[in-house]
């Protein structure tokens, strides 16, 4: 079976045609056209035919609405359809694609030819002045003539018999040259029925063969209902097997050992948890015992680590007393320091000065002198004995705090250890 894309190439109908769609439209607007001409020659005496103007201006308007509605001629329509097979043959494709439908072995689309030709015919020309052209002509032929009649009605207001033959005359030949506005419509609405007609067998021609080629892609009313049914038959087959398997005393028994298998299964596997969940509880449980146990080591570590800080803090406390009380006895031996070294520095300037006055008599005073520096010194001496730095207390405890922070840290180490 050939494809789509298969079956849109080998089209015969939609191939080129060597008419153009040009010499179409003067075909048709010929006749109008050689009409419409002779009225002309009529009118400017080269003809023995007498026309007047008024119906040389209303034949001109009806001309003129002819070349607007050729256009719209089933005829030229039939002939831009073949030379735009090209444009249909890829629509047709496009559309053919977007509505296939799978039934069975078989695709096809599922969608009218007939909607997709209408909707092409479309855009090739304009329906409304198609369906009014065969009748518009006439109309204006009608209309015209009666234009024409009024145009050249006399008013009868003479008074003698020739005048009024006069008249007459002027109206009857006013009326004959009226008419063939009538004529000319009508034999163009003759001509545009004839060129429909014949356009419209060629376009439903052209269609019919397409649809023939092409009759195999799309999915009709009796091939979808064979379709299914065909489907249906094919299912209900399967049914039927399959019912007769489940009627089968092989199945039950594979059917009820599957089942006996699957609570097997699941025994084992809610034994399987049930142990699970005992270990996990098992292993719960130990944590818990872990868990309280570390905290108690913490609180442990917490009342040491607060017994730290306090003895740190009275430690801290310890040596800034110690720092004031060294620094109170510098002050003291600083004090004390210059009081000696005054009263040397005194002394030294009172012998300097025995030594002064009594330089004259230094040989009777030498004894005198000796035993007085000899005094200088053991005052000195004295002095400086009595100023030396005794321990106060305040060093003394000290040092007896420093000695209990000591065994405080051995027994909170001793503790650690334990601990570890």
């Amino acid at each position: 079976m050939q494809t789509h894309e298969e079956a849109l190439r080998n089209l015969t109908v939609l191939d080129n045609q060597n008419s153009s769609c040009l010499a179409i439209y003067f075909k048709i607007i010929a006749l109008p056209a050689l009409v419409y001409l002779y009225f002309l020659l009529g009118f400017f005496g080269v003809l023995d035919f007498r026309v007047e103007i008024h119906s040389i201006v209303l034949i001109g308007l009806i001309f003129l609405v002819s070349l607007l509605f050729a256009r719209h001629n089933a005829e030229f329509g039939a002939c831009y359809f073949k030379h735009h097979h090209e444009d249909f043959r890829i629509e047709l494709k496009q559309y053919i694609v977007k509505n296939l439908m799978k039934i069975g072995e078989h695709t096809k689309s599922n969608a009218s030819f007939d909607s997709f030709v209408d909707e092409f015919s479309k855009r090739i020309r304009n329906d409304n002045y198609a369906s009014v052209g065969a009748g518009i002509f006439p109309t204006m032929g009608i209309l015209g003539t009666f234009i024409s009649i009024a145009m050249t009605m006399p008013d009868f207001s003479s008074q003698t018999s020739e005048a009024l033959e006069k008249e007459i005359s002027q109206l009857l030949s006013g009326v004959g040259t009226a008419f063939y506005v009538s004529i000319y419509g009508i034999l163009l609405s003759l001509w545009w029925i004839f060129f429909e007609k014949r356009g419209l067998s060629k376009f439903d021609k052209a269609i019919e063969s397409i649809r023939q080629e092409v009759k195999g892609l799309f999915w009709t009313k009796e091939e979808i209902e064979q379709a299914y049914l065909k489907e249906n038959l094919l299912h209900f087959e399967k049914i039927g097997s399959m019912f007769e398997r489940l009627s089968s005393n092989d199945f039950f028994e594979k059917l009820s050992k599957s089942i006996e298998d699957k609570f097997e299964l699941f025994d084992k596997m809610l034994s399987l948890e049930a142990e699970s969940v005992r270990k996990g509880a098992l292993h719960l449980k130990e944590g818990m015992e872990a868990l309280s146990k570390s905290q108690e080591k913490q609180r442990n570590l917490g009342v040491l680590h607060g017994h730290i800080l306090d003895a740190l803090h009275q430690f801290n406390e310890t040596i800034k007393a110690l720092h004031v009380d060294i620094a109170k006895e510098r002050e003291i031996t600083q004090e004390a320091n210059k009081k000696v070294v005054k009263t040397f520095e005194e002394s030294v300037l009172k012998v300097t000065k025995e030594l002064e006055e009594s330089s004259k008599h230094m040989g009777s005073l030498h004894v005198k002198l000796t035993k007085q520096f000899i005094e200088s010194l053991e005052l000195f001496k004295n002095q400086a004995d009595t100023n030396e730095v005794r321990p106060a207390p305040e060093v003394e405890s000290l040092r007896e705090s420093l000695r209990m922070i000591d065994a405080e840290t051995e027994q909170i180490i001793k503790k650690l250890d334990a601990l570890k």
